[in-house]
């Protein structure tokens, strides 16, 4: 079976062309508010995945020094409460649109669904004589 998965950069830059698509979207059907809440929760989701992949490579490098222990296992939990007192404190101290905001969140789950499929369909157009068993 050929494997294939999507590479995280094109993640990203789905992502980045879906945040400013949606921005554009809300600004004409919805407001200002709503665009820039969108631009901001993408930007967010796409600086999460960065942050993610550093914090990954990173336990993977603790792992493989012996040094797994307390940090490799702090490292995760720790970005993710970092990331949810981020948003938190942007709802609170800002006046971003709560349906915006999500809107530019959700731009990630549909740039990976998008990449995978992509990905997905590279491998099945590969000749089967081209495939190493």
């Amino acid at each position: 079976m050929n494997w294939r998965v999507p590479a995280l950069g094109a993640i990203q830059r789905t992502s980045a062309q879906l945040t400013v698509v949606f921005a554009f979207l809300l600004l004409a059907a919805d407001s200002r508010a709503a665009a820039i809440g969108c631009l901001v929760g993408g930007a967010l989701m796409i600086a999460n995945l960065f942050v993610l992949t550093v914090v990954g490579r990173a336990i993977i490098a603790l792992a493989q020094g012996g040094g797994a222990g307390k940090a490799g296992v702090i490292l995760a939990p720790l970005k993710m409460f970092i990331f949810v007192g981020l948003v938190y404190l942007l709802m609170t101290t800002t006046r971003l649109d709560p349906a915006g905001f999500l809107a530019g969140a959700l731009t990630q789950f549909i740039a990976i669904f998008i990449e995978t499929w992509r990905a997905s369909t590279r491998g099945a157009f590969v000749r089967p004589e081209d495939q190493q068993v």
